[in-house]
């Protein structure tokens, strides 16, 4: 089975904002950790911990209002994929982190966007 990766990719939240992507984008689509744990017998238990799916971004400063990005109400965010044909979907998103915008490049990195739901649909699929 083969499939398409990288290419144009946008990324738009539902309260309007844009934003233009750089760089990797890196997807936890699990929202629960597991852990094993061996027990002082040799067996072995698992356990899990709940934690919010994330999704780390890089993108160019384009005159965001950072403040209001990382407080402002939570939003649904859709990542398209043009070139795989993939489409992510975050449903009670918002972004944590402490921005860090680099001068020379435009570059802003340091935010996560943390989701409550996710959905991901495939072209073809």
């Amino acid at each position: 089975m083969s499939k398409d990766f990288g290419g144009r990719m946008s990324l738009r939240f539902s309260n309007g904002e844009l934003i233009a992507l750089r760089a990797t984008v890196n997807l936890v689509p699990t929202r629960m950790t597991v852990t094993a744990v061996t027990n002082q017998n040799g067996s072995v238990d698992r356990t899990g911990e709940m934690k919010p799916g994330t999704c780390e971004i890089s993108f160019a400063d384009y005159g965001h209002n950072y403040d209001q990005l990382i407080s402002g109400d939570r939003f649904d965010g859709t990542l398209v994929e043009e070139f795989s044909g993939a489409t992510h979907y975050f449903t009670k998103a918002f972004l944590s982190g402490d921005p860090s915008v680099n001068r020379l490049t435009g570059e802003v990195t340091g935010l996560t966007l943390n989701y409550e739901r996710y959905n991901k649909t495939d072209a073809g699929a």
